[in-house]
């Protein structure tokens, strides 16, 4: 059986415990106090308390209303980027499809949608490259290959819809997507992230690491080798368990 990156970052104990010892709650407390603020549009509390759909559905919804939006569309058509969103989220839990879409869900889908498009598009103006929705993030031995939120040149960008500051998964799930890419990279089989970005559209949070200097931090003095030859190592080692 295959597991998908996220899954690995988020719900399989251990795996990066060892590969990254000082990814810590205090540290976690330092790079959130690092990020810094962009532009968005406030989401109306009142429709947040009388929206009775499932957050991680309508913030999900949200972004792929921003990709619309990116690809160039000028009006949403929700039946599909519903029908989209539902796909994405059964694919790491049990979603049914909403009931309804209320007139209030679409204006707060449609506010985070056109935040994200905003801010990424002036982040690929700022860099001289253009937004890539979905990119690819390679597998390695019984970790799939999946797909980031989005990226910029060899910026990975992960999307964040939360109340709250980034969390320790937030950055394992970023860790593991360089990890992935660096090995990919090693074998010839791709470009290595040079530069991760937590972005949460919601709150206008954008958090911006350089791989170097967050390996620095979080890797325990080894360098980006030794960190992949322990991770290969962990990860062929859980096969013979």
């Amino acid at each position: 059986m295959q597991f998908d990156p996220r899954t690995v970052a988020r719900e399989i104990p251990g795996v990066l415990d060892e590969v990254f010892p000082q990814l810590t709650p205090g540290v976690v407390a330092r790079f959130n106090s690092t990020a810094s603020s962009v532009l968005v549009t406030p989401l109306a509390e009142d429709l947040l308390l009388e929206s009775v759909m499932q957050r991680a559905i309508l913030f999900e919804l949200g972004c792929v209303v921003g990709e619309r939006f990116l690809d160039g569309a000028h009006a949403v058509d929700w039946s599909d980027c519903l029908d989209e969103t539902v796909q994405r989220q059964r694919k790491f839990s049990d979603v049914r499809l909403p009931v309804n879409l209320t007139a209030g869900d679409q204006i707060l889908a449609e506010t985070v949608g056109r935040s994200l498009a905003d801010v990424l598009a002036q982040m690929a103006v700022a860099k001289g490259e253009p937004v890539v929705i979905g990119p690819r993030i390679p597998g390695l031995e019984w970790i799939a290959s999946g797909k980031g939120d989005f990226s910029i040149g060899r910026t990975l960008i992960e999307v964040k819809c939360s109340s709250k500051r980034f969390s320790s998964a937030d950055y394992r799930q970023v860790a593991i997507y360089w990890l992935l890419s660096f090995a990919a990279a090693v074998e010839g089989r791709g470009a290595e992230w040079t530069e991760l970005v937590l972005l949460n559209p919601r709150s206008g949070d954008k958090v911006c690491m350089q791989v170097d200097a967050l390996l620095a931090v979080i890797a325990g003095g080894r360098t980006k080798v030794d960190v992949l030859q322990l991770f290969q190592a962990l990860v062929g080692s859980r096969l013979t368990r």
